[in-house]
């Protein structure tokens, strides 16, 4: 709460709130394009997926981060290069792992984020608290490797949170804040002597940060501590206002700042052009393919999770006749074929989206892709499982209960069970972009659709009868058009046998007849249904697209 990350987001051009004070760099103002071409930001969250290596991570990075003309084996050297630097080369083959895979330790996965950054070899590199969660040695190790990076011209500025006293050693410059205060900033060899010449001196065998950070902090356990310790914090932000330290740091300031920059000095800022989006997609295409491939708990259930639902319907209906019995019958499996691809995929999406979505709110903040690369990509990674496993959810419905018998209503059918099965996942996926929680986002999804098909659906109340509103509101659901499609394609010629006049009535002696009562326009409209449906599709994209953008990146710490 002292304002460490705060700071880092306003030089790192990423605060949203106003800002006063400028930042500068090499005497040039930074901005957001100047950090973003010479400059890094690891934040504290490491965001991977977790059935890639440690290689194929950075690698699939690379292709993301380096100039679009960077050639291949260019990019494998610069991927070896940092596996180096970082001391990851023992474990560049293993997988990162996660809760359930098992993989790298934790300090290796933070070696592994400051490697993402350090593959566009940037001038700048900013970290927030980096050595969170991790052992004393790992955190020494850590520090250690950013102090090499530094030597070999770079700036780096972390923040850190009661670090040993070795890692102390370690540091060229130290900055203290409380509630947003400096409380000392200045060289690391200098402050022991600060502190005791203000009468704060560092108790024998103590570590100095510990001790001074506890000096900078604001202790609420009650009302009196609380203004002891505030007092003490105001007293030290107003002694080092006035020290000749921060006098000395402002002269430094304003002497750089006021000095002429000539064309020795000054930044030019060479923009190489990033990789074009096809590119892009490839390159995030084959990254969730190979992930979601080796997650075989995942990627068999999404091939073959909607046919489990065949065995219930078969066992349930069999294969229907064509008796008056039958339309209900018919009308029952027309609202599976409606109800059960969507609800499946919302299932499938609320399993293997959200990873994918917390890499790319780190990779889109990194200003990698935009929104809409993300989704097409997505889109099209999953539109290949959503065709197969509606193919083999519909040739078995289809041809084994006795629908219609024909091949060309048979592609209709599969047709509209594929849309309505990516349609499902679609909606999941946009409405994860506004509600972070998954399961909250799958409960809402299933009460979109379920609701989209009570009220547009015709199968549980006819459309006409509902209220004026209802009836308006119809056109605005997928379903109306979809089942009016289905409805259509299996009733629409069809005959149906009538029982002897003494053992009941006989209702509709053909399909056509009963399409005439609840669905009078679902023939003649079957180009524009299908073209509606095409419609829906499109616009779940679009929507989804537009709910990641109002929703934004969420913070990442």
């Amino acid at each position: 709460g002292s304002g460490k990350t705060s700071l880092l987001d306003v030089i790192a051009c990423r605060t949203e709130g106003k800002v006063t004070g400028k930042v500068y760099y090499n005497n040039y103002e930074c901005t957001k394009e100047v950090i973003k071409q010479y400059g890094a930001y690891v934040m504290q969250a490491d965001r991977f997926l977790h059935n890639l290596t440690v290689r194929e991570t950075l690698r699939y990075a690379a292709y993301l981060r380096l100039p679009g003309r960077t050639k291949k084996f260019e990019i494998e050297n610069k991927v070896n290069n940092v596996i180096n630097e970082m001391g990851l080369k023992n474990v560049a083959d293993n997988k990162i792992g996660g809760t359930i895979v098992r993989g790298i330790s934790g300090g290796e996965r933070r070696r592994v984020t400051i490697a993402l950054q350090l593959l566009q070899d940037p001038k700048i590199l900013l970290l927030d608290e980096p050595t969170t969660g991790l052992d004393s040695y790992t955190a020494h190790y850590l520090v250690s490797n950013l102090r090499d990076i530094a030597r070999r011209g770079k700036l780096v500025l972390l923040t850190i949170h009661q670090p040993r006293s070795d890692i102390f050693k370690l540091f060229d410059e130290v900055g203290i804040l409380s509630m947003g205060d400096m409380v000392y900033f200045g060289g690391a060899e200098q402050m022991l002597d600060y502190y005791q010449d203000i009468g704060y001196p560092c108790p024998t065998y103590a570590n100095p940060l510990d001790h001074y950070v506890d000096l900078a902090s604001i202790d609420r356990r009650d009302h009196q501590r609380e203004h002891e310790t505030a007092t003490r914090v105001r007293h030290l932000v107003d002694t080092f206002f006035k020290s000749e330290i921060h006098n000395q740091t402002l002269n430094d300031v304003n002497e750089a700042t006021l000095r002429p920059t000539n064309r020795a000095t000054m930044l030019y800022f060479y923009k190489p052009r990033p990789p074009n989006v096809f590119r892009v997609m490839f390159t995030l295409w084959k990254r969730m393919m190979v992930n979601l491939a080796r997650e075989r708990t995942i990627y068999i259930p999404r091939l073959f999770m909607l046919s489990l639902f065949v065995p219930f319907i078969l066992a349930f209906l069999g294969h229907m006749k064509t008796n008056q019995e039958s339309i209900q019958d018919r009308i029952g499996l027309m609202y599976q074929s409606a109800s059960v691809p969507p609800y499946v995929s919302i299932l499938n999406a609320v399993a293997i989206f959200p990873p994918l979505r917390d890499l790319y709110y780190r990779e889109c903040r990194d200003g990698l892709y935009s929104t809409a690369t993300f989704i097409l990509t997505y889109a099209i990674h999953v539109l290949p499982f959503h065709i197969i496993a509606s193919f083999f959810f519909s040739i078995i419905v289809y041809w084994v209960t006795g629908l219609y018998p024909s091949w060309d209503r048979f592609a209709i059918y599969y047709a509209v069970v594929c849309a309505l099965h990516f349609i499902g996942e679609i909606i999941t996926v946009g409405t994860m972009g506004v509600l972070i929680n998954p399961n909250i986002a799958n409960s809402t999804s299933a009460l979109v659709l379920t609701a989209s098909l009570l009220l547009a659906s015709g199968l549980l109340r006819s459309i006409k009868n509902m209220l004026e509103i209802f009836q308006w509101a119809s056109w605005l659901s997928v379903h109306k058009y979809s089942t009016e499609i289905l409805m259509a394609n299996e009733f629409h010629g069809l005959n149906f046998t009538c029982p002897p006049p003494t053992l009941g009535v006989c209702q509709f002696e053909t399909g056509d007849a009963y399409l005439r009562e609840f669905y009078p326009d679902a023939v003649d409209n079957m180009h524009t249904n299908f073209g509606a449906l095409g419609g829906f599709t499109v616009s779940f994209v679009v929507f989804t697209i537009i709910a990641f953008k109002i929703r934004g990146i969420p913070n990442l710490n």
